[in-house]
């Protein structure tokens, strides 16, 4: 029979300091909304309503271990851009965002719910959307981007580079594109995934 130690104690008003045998971590936020950082690297964020058991949880592991070693990740999936509008996922978030109309919206209709009877997560989760709206941050049920700008090239050579292959021209406009932040999306590769 394995032993297991646990402590948590508040040192402050929506914030807990939770130690155990194998790592420690700080809870902030009230019942019901909390976010938890561990010294695993783990970061948990809790949704919830109190004294229902109604709750959903996520978990994201970040690069850093215990022992402040880096672990091996795989590389990042490229950025996707929604067909969703931003500004229409703004507007809802902003009027009807403490019902999670926005969320409905792209798709997050698990959320959605949760939003309905959490009150937009306590207004916390409704504030965090509106932010994450704001700064291209916000995605939809597919995980693509909503309001990422996205940069198309033609395929027709450029005058000014008429000594340059196409394909030259086509890698110095997706670097230009890049450079200013855009997400590059080929003309004819987009036309046939809307097929």
């Amino acid at each position: 029979m394995g032993m297991r130690f646990r402590k948590s104690k508040k040192i402050a008003p929506g914030v807990r300091l939770n130690l155990s045998a194998k790592s420690a971590s700080v809870s902030i936020g009230p019942k019901g909304f909390k976010k938890t950082f561990s010294t695993s690297g783990r970061v948990t964020t809790t949704v919830g309503i109190p004294g229902t058991g109604l709750s959903y949880s996520t978990s994201k592991k970040t690069g850093q271990t215990a022992a402040g070693s880096t672990s091996q990740e795989a590389p990042a999936a490229p950025v996707v851009a929604s067909n969703k509008n931003k500004w229409v996922t703004l507007a809802l978030c902003v009027f009807l965002g403490f019902f999670g109309a926005h969320r409905f919206y792209v798709g997050k209709v698990g959320t959605g719910v949760l939003y309905i009877f959490t009150v937009g997560g306590l207004g916390f989760g409704w504030i965090i959307d509106m932010v994450m709206i704001c700064c291209n941050k916000f995605t939809d049920s597919t995980g693509a981007v909503v309001g990422l700008k996205v940069a198309e090239y033609t395929r027709q050579p450029d005058p000014d580079l008429a000594e340059a292959s196409l394909e030259e021209q086509r890698e110095a406009a997706a670097e230009t594109a890049r450079a200013y932040g855009y997400t590059v999306i080929e003309s004819g590769a987009q036309d046939n995934a809307d097929k």
